[in-house]
C-alpha cells in the first residue's frame, strides 16, 4: 500500500514538474510573441508617421506652388497689351498668406479625422528680375514671337529678295568697283589736264617774244633807212648801219650844228625799249618754266601711281566678302512661294570686266615726261639766245662795228621753233599731241558729264525736300524730351552707354549716293544672312517691334512736303513710334527723315542694279555706271511718289512684289541692328505710353513656407532617423516642420 503511495506521489510531482515546465515554456512564447508584437507595431506606427510625412510634403509642395501661381497671377495688365507680363502693384505677401489661410482652414464636414493638421509657421516672398533688364524682355519677346516671327521673316523678307540675290550681288559688286574707279579715273585725268595746263601756262608765257625779235619771221635781214624808232630787233638790226652812219656824222660838231640827233636819239630808245620788252618776257617766262614745268612733272607721276592703284583696285576687286551673305540668301531653302529670279546679273558683271580699259598704257606717262622735259630744254635754248640778243642790242647805241644781225636771226629761229612745238595750233606741237592722246581715253567723258549733271540735280530736289522734313515740326518736343529720359534710366540700368544717333544722309555726289545705297544692301542680305544661320534674338526683337509699335503714314507726309497736310500729324511721337526705335533720334523730325532718306537709298540701289542691266551696251564701264545711276536716282523719285500716294511699290522691274512702307521698315531694322539700344527705345516707349516704368516690374518670384505637422508616434524616433540621413526637416515638441520653396517667372 506504501509503495503505492509512493509511485502515485512521484506520479503526481512529475505531473507538476511538467506543468510547470510547460507554464515556463508558455510564458517565454508570451514573452516573445508581445517582443515580436512591439516590433511590428513600432515599425508600423514609424511608417504611419512617415507616410503621413511623405502626404505632409506632397501637400506642403503643392501649397507652396499655389500660393506663388496666385501671387504671379497679379500681373500688371497694362503691359498685357503690349505682350509683356511683370508683377503689378499688389501686396504679394498677403495675396501668399490668404492662400496658405485657405489651404489650412479646418474642414466643414463634421466628425471628420484629420489626418494632417497642417499649420504654416512662417514665409517669405522675394521678388526680383525686372522686366526693363535686357535678359528678362528679351526672353518675353522670343515667348510672345517665337511661331509668329520665322513665319513672318521666311515669307515676308527672305521669300521676297532671294529671287535677286544674284542681280543684287553683282551690281553691288559692280558699283563697288567702279565707284572706287570712277574717283581714281576722275583724279588721274585731272591731274594730267593740270600738267597739260602748266605746259599751256609756260608757253604762253613767250607768245609776245617772237614778234618783239622778228615779226614777220625771215632768213635774211634788209637795210633800212632810220626813218622811225625801230619796233622788233629786226628793224633795229636791219637799221643799225644808217644809224652807226648818222652817228658818225654827227660826232665831233657842236650839238647846234649836229643833223640827225632826233633819229639817233628815237633809235637808242627804240632799242632800250626792246632791251626792256625781251628781258620782261624772259624773266616771267623763266620763273613759269621752273615752277610750273616741274610741278606738271610732279602731276604725271603721281597720276601715273594712281593709274597703278587702278591697276590693283581691279586685281583686288574680283573677289568681295559681302557676295557670300547674297549667295547665302539665294541658295536658302524656305517653305513658301518664291517670286521668279530678276536674272542672274550678267550683265553687270560684263560692265565690271570692262574696267581694265579704264586703266592707261605706263608708256603714255612716259612721253608726256618726255614731252615736259623737252619743253624745259627748248626754252632754256630760247632763253640763251634772248639774252644774247639783249647783250648786242645794249652794245649798238654803245659801239660800232656790232655784229647784230646774226644774233637777232639766232633768237628768231630758237623763239619761232618752240612757240611751233608749244605754242601754236599745228601738227609739231607737242603739247596739243599729248592732249590728243588724252582725249583718245576720253571718248565717253562728255555724256558721263552730261549725266552727272543730271543726277546732281534730281539729287538736289531730294536733298531739298530731306532738308524740309529735317526742319518739321516742335509739337512733340517735350514727349520726345520725356522719352529720352526713360531711355537713358533705361540704358543705365542695363549699364550700357549711351550713343549718338547716326543720322542717314543723301549724297550731293551720284557716285557716293549709288555707293552708298549698294552699303545699304551689303547690310540688309547680310542682315538676312545672318538670321539664316540662326534665328537669334535680333528676328524677334525686330518682328516684335513691327507687331505692337505704330508706325508714320507716308501719304501724309508726302502730302505736308507738297504743301497740304498738317505738320503736327505728321511729326507725332506716337505716329513714329517704329522709326525712332530704329534710327533713335529724340527730336519730331530725325527719324522721319532718316527712313525718307534710307527709303530712297533702297531704292536708288534697286534701280540702279536695273540701270545696270539697262545700260549694260553702252560700252564705256564709267559710262555704264553713271547712266545706271542716272535711272537709279529717276526711278527711285518715281518710285517715292508711287509708294506716298498708292501705299505700295513693286520691288522691282522683273518681281511684282508689293512692299509697303512698313515692310520698308521691316527691311532697315535689319540693317541698323544695334541691338541693345532697339530694346531700350522700346521700354523707353512702353514706359511712356502706359505710364508703367519696365525698370521696376519685376518678373520674377521665390517664395518659401514653413510648414508643421503633430507627429502621431515616437517622434524622437523619426527625428533620430532624419538626423542619420542627413535630412534638413526638425521635429520640435512632437511636431514635424519642413521648409519648401518655389521659384515662378513670367
Amino acid at each position: 500500500m506504501y509503495s503505492i503511495l509512493v509511485k502515485a506521489r512521484n506520479k503526481q510531482r512529475r505531473r507538476e514538474a511538467l506543468f510547470r515546465k510547460k507554464d515556463g515554456e508558455a510564458g517565454a512564447v508570451t514573452l516573445f510573441l508581445i517582443l515580436i508584437l512591439a516590433g511590428v507595431y513600432m515599425f508600423v506606427a514609424i511608417f504611419i508617421d512617415y507616410a503621413r510625412i511623405a502626404a505632409f510634403k506632397v501637400q506642403t509642395e503643392r501649397m507652396v506652388h499655389a500660393a506663388m501661381r496666385s501671387v504671379m497671377s497679379a500681373y500688371d495688365t497694362s503691359l498685357r497689351e503690349y505682350g509683356l507680363f511683370a508683377y503689378g502693384d499688389s501686396s504679394g505677401d498677403a495675396i501668399m498668406a490668404k492662400v496658405l489661410n485657405d489651404s489650412v482652414k479646418p474642414s466643414s464636414v463634421k466628425d471628420r479625422f484629420p489626418i494632417l493638421d497642417i499649420q504654416w509657421d512662417t514665409t517669405s516672398l522675394r521678388m526680383e528680375r525686372q522686366l526693363g533688364r535686357y535678359d528678362m524682355f528679351n526672353r518675353q519677346i522670343q515667348e510672345d514671337m517665337k511661331y509668329r516671327a520665322p513665319v513672318d521673316f521666311a515669307i515676308e523678307v527672305i521669300n521676297r529678295f532671294k529671287p535677286m540675290s544674284d542681280e543684287m550681288k553683282e551690281a553691288a559688286h559692280t558699283v563697288d568697283l567702279l565707284k572706287k574707279l570712277q574717283k581714281l579715273y576722275d583724279k588721274r585725268e585731272k591731274l594730267l589736264d593740270e600738267a597739260i595746263a602748266n605746259q599751256v601756262q609756260s608757253a604762253e608765257k613767250l607768245t609776245k617774244l617772237p614778234d618783239l625779235i622778228m615779226k614777220p619771221p625771215a632768213q635774211a635781214i634788209y637795210e633800212e633807212m632810220l626813218e622811225a624808232a625801230p619796233e622788233t630787233a629786226a628793224e633795229g638790226a636791219a637799221r643799225y648801219a644808217d644809224y652807226l652812219s648818222k652817228k658818225q656824222a654827227d660826232e665831233g660838231l657842236p650839238l647846234n650844228e649836229q643833223l640827225y640827233i632826233l633819229e639817233l636819239g628815237r633809235y637808242r630808245t627804240g632799242v632800250n625799249q626792246i632791251v626792256t620788252g625781251i628781258s620782261m618776257i624772259i624773266q616771267p617766262a623763266q620763273q613759269a618754266h621752273q615752277s610750273k614745268l616741274a610741278e606738271a612733272q610732279a602731276k604725271i607721276d603721281e597720276a601715273q601711281e594712281i593709274n597703278e592703284e587702278m591697276k590693283r583696285v581691279i586685281a583686288e576687286g574680283e573677289s568681295r566678302s559681302e557676295s557670300a551673305s547674297y549667295e547665302n540668301v539665294g541658295n536658302s531653302a524656305l517653305p513658301g512661294t518664291t517670286p521668279p529670279s530678276a536674272g542672274s546679273g550678267d550683265e553687270a558683271k560684263s560692265a565690271r570686266s570692262l574696267a581694265s580699259e579704264l586703266v592707261r598704257e605706263g608708256a603714255l606717262f612716259e612721253r608726256l615726261k618726255f614731252r615736259i622735259h623737252s619743253q624745259i630744254t627748248d626754252f632754256s635754248s630760247v632763253r640763251n639766245d634772248s639774252l644774247e640778243l639783249n647783250v648786242q642790242l645794249r652794245n649798238v647805241t654803245g659801239m660800232g662795228g656790232v655784229p647784230i644781225k646774226p644774233a637777232v636771226r639766232q633768237a628768231s629761229q630758237t623763239a619761232e621753233r618752240y612757240m611751233d612745238t608749244y605754242g601754236r595750233t599745228g601738227p609739231s606741237n607737242l603739247i596739243t599731241q599729248s592732249k590728243r592722246e588724252l582725249e583718245n581715253g576720253r571718248g565717253s567723258d562728255a555724256q558721263r558729264k552730261e549725266n552727272d549733271k543730271q543726277s546732281k540735280g534730281k539729287l538736289k530736289e531730294m536733298k531739298r525736300i530731306l532738308t524740309q522734313i529735317e526742319k518739321g515740326s516742335s509739337g512733340s518736343r517735350q514727349a520726345f524730351k520725356q522719352l529720352e529720359q526713360f531711355y537713358e534710366a533705361n540704358i543705365a540700368l542695363n549699364e550700357r552707354i549711351s550713343e549718338q544717333a547716326e543720322k542717314t544722309e543723301i549724297e550731293s555726289d551720284p557716285y557716293d549716293s549709288g555707293g552708298s545705297a549698294m552699303k545699304g544692301m551689303d547690310h540688309l542680305f547680310g542682315g538676312m544672312s545672318g538670321l539664316l544661320d540662326g534665328l537669334g534674338d535680333e528676328l524677334f526683337q525686330n518682328e516684335y517691334a513691327l507687331a505692337y509699335f505704330n508706325s508714320m503714314d507716308f501719304g501724309q507726309l508726302f502730302s505736308w512736303t507738297e504743301g497740304s497736310g498738317d505738320a503736327k500729324d505728321v511729326f507725332k511721337l506716337e505716329n513714329q513710334e517704329l522709326e525712332y526705335i530704329i534710327y533713335g533720334f529724340h527730336n519730331p523730325s530725325g527719324n522721319i527723315a532718316s527712313a525718307y532718306a534710307e527709303i530712297f537709298g533702297m531704292r536708288l540701289a534697286i534701280r540702279t542694279a536695273e540701270g545696270l542691266a539697262e545700260n549694260s551696251k553702252l560700252g564705256n564701264p564709267l559710262l555704264v555706271l553713271s547712266a545706271a545711276i542716272l535711272y537709279g536716282i529717276t526711278h527711285a523719285i518715281e518710285d517715292m511718289v508711287k509708294l506716298a500716294k498708292d501705299g505700295s511699290v513693286e520691288l522691282s522691274k522683273y518681281i511684282k512684289v508689293k512692299l509697303t512702307y512698313k515692310d520698308h521698315l521691316r527691311l532697315f531694322l535689319l540693317i541698323h541692328s544695334n541691338n541693345d539700344r532697339k530694346m531700350s527705345r522700346m521700354l523707353a516707349l512702353i514706359r511712356l505710353n502706359t505710364g508703367v516704368n519696365p525698370d521696376e516690374k519685376q518678373t520674377y518670384a521665390s517664395g518659401q513656407m514653413r510648414s508643421s505637422i503633430k507627429l502621431w508616434f515616437l517622434p524622437g524616433v523619426v527625428q533620430s532617423i532624419g538626423t542619420a540621413i542627413g535630412s534638413e526637416d526638425q521635429v520640435q515638441n512632437g511636431r514635424f516642420f519642413i521648409e519648401r520653396k518655389a521659384d515662378y517667372s513670367y
